[in-house]
């Protein structure tokens, strides 16, 4: 990562936080409420924004679809990862395995949403197999 990159990367997390500080108490807490996290946490998440683009990036890269997961899920798995992604001390690390292509082997040594992702990829199997075995039936 270039020195532009970095200096583009903290300029768009400084309009982040200036947009954010700039809500008052009440605005915040009705924006927490509304995903359903404390005030914290959502200030966390939406600084952190560029991480969950990286969930994102790494679930497509397992094949495992966000958007169908959020609404299979009503959204409380994705959020609960992204809370995990917005404080994760290993975000270097899936940065340069997602940009190498080896996230998909290796995700399992450093990520902490890895036992979510196996179950969501165990449901996607089983959801899988299922749907087959009805298309059988017929």
């Amino acid at each position: 990562m270039g020195v532009a990159e970095i200096w583009e990367k903290w300029k768009v997390r400084r309009a982040l936080a200036n947009e954010l500080s700039s809500l008052d108490m009440t605005q915040r807490e009705e924006l927490a409420r509304d995903v359903c996290v404390s005030e914290g946490a959502f200030e966390r998440l939406y600084v952190a924004g560029a991480r969950t683009d990286q969930l994102e990036r790494l679930m497509c890269a397992l094949s495992l679809d966000p958007e169908a997961t959020e609404i299979a899920n009503a959204g409380a798995v994705t959020r609960d990862m992204s809370l995990v992604c917005s404080g994760c001390l290993m975000i270097n690390r899936c940065r340069r395995e997602l940009e190498a292509g080896s996230a998909r082997q290796n995700y399992n040594d450093y990520c902490p949403n890895a036992l979510t992702l196996n179950a969501l990829l165990d449901a996607q199997i089983l959801s899988r197999l299922a749907a087959r075995n009805r298309d059988r039936r017929i």
